[in-house]
């Protein structure tokens, strides 16, 4: 009963279960830039028994997957979480591994068999990272929420301990938008033992969203995806623009390449042939031109001999 009590106020602007509202904020900024990692490469080629989701939640997640197949089934490629062990070259690449799934799936893979896919040059899990900044954003917006609600009530009451119930419940109706009716006693009694004390929080919601703004373009930067850097009144030259998206473009490519390289090595060992791209949707864009080269010929617009 009390928690479909607590799903019911959920959304009402009398809910204050704050640590319930800051965590589901965290999960909405992780879930978003989660999606803005994954979604950054195509993946061209890869075998049909390749999942290539399951492949780039697995580099999110750890920072390295495998593209493989069990010794006794050359045919039947799989893209699973790689778990290195053993030894490694004098490069620190591990020679050896388990490829497993979440089924049963759990079997050693060789570079004879497979081959090990990195997130990134630097090898590192970009986990963290994701939820570093996932918690920031949150930050900035609870406390962007905190502030709107100070502005809406700028007051603090003090009044006696057996009126603070009834005084409560009047400021669950206002923060509900709803009219607060009182009998004319009660009303005479809280004028007369309630005080109201102007807490005079100013307005700094503009200055929370350009610093969430901020926050936002780390993340990006750090994910290699294209924004604004920093807002600039006249036109930047070129040389500015290209230092401008330098940096991005270098940890975009950083994680391009690690894949490019997994994708060669399986290409030249086995025979496939992968490729990985920036991603981009071609679909549309071949769909978008071919429906207007159509148009423009049914309305006599397209020149031609």
């Amino acid at each position: 009963m009390g928690k479909s009590r607590n799903r019911a106020r959920r959304g009402r602007g009398d809910y204050w279960q704050s640590a319930d509202y800051n965590a589901r904020t965290y999960a909405k900024n992780l879930s978003m830039l989660l999606s803005l990692a994954m979604n950054r490469f195509r993946w061209v080629n890869l075998p049909d028994t390749c999942d290539a989701r399951f492949l780039e939640l697995q580099l999110h997640k750890t920072g390295i997957a495998t593209i493989c197949h069990p010794s006794d089934m050359p045919d039947v490629w799989q893209s699973l979480i790689a778990n290195p062990y053993g030894e490694f070259n004098c490069y620190g690449i591990p020679v050896k591994w388990r490829a497993t799934g979440y089924d049963q799936t759990n079997y050693n893979v060789t570079p004879e068999t497979g081959e090990l896919v990195y997130y990134s040059f630097s090898r590192q899990n970009p986990w963290t990272m994701l939820d570093l900044y996932a918690r920031k954003l949150m930050e900035y917006e609870r406390t962007t929420e905190i502030n709107l609600y100070h502005q809406r009530k700028p007051v603090v009451f003090i009044a006696p301990q057996e009126k603070k119930l009834e005084l409560v419940n009047m400021m669950k109706q206002v923060d509900g938008f709803e009219p607060v009716v009182m009998g004319d006693g009660n009303f005479s009694n809280l004028v007369d033992e309630v005080k109201a004390i102007d807490t005079k929080v100013p307005l700094i919601t503009e200055d929370l969203e350009r610093s969430w703004q901020n926050c936002l373009n780390q993340a990006l930067l750090y994910l290699g995806i294209p924004h604004l850097a920093f807002e600039k009144g006249e036109r930047m030259i070129e040389d500015e623009a290209r230092a401008n998206t330098a940096p991005t473009n270098i940890m975009l490519l950083d994680c391009l390449q690690a894949r490019r390289q997994a994708c060669d090595a399986i290409n030249r060992k086995f025979g496939l042939n992968l490729e990985v791209h920036f991603n981009d949707d071609w679909e549309s864009y071949n769909f978008n031109y071919s429906n207007n080269v159509e148009s423009l010929a049914q309305d006599g617009l397209l020149g031609g001999e």
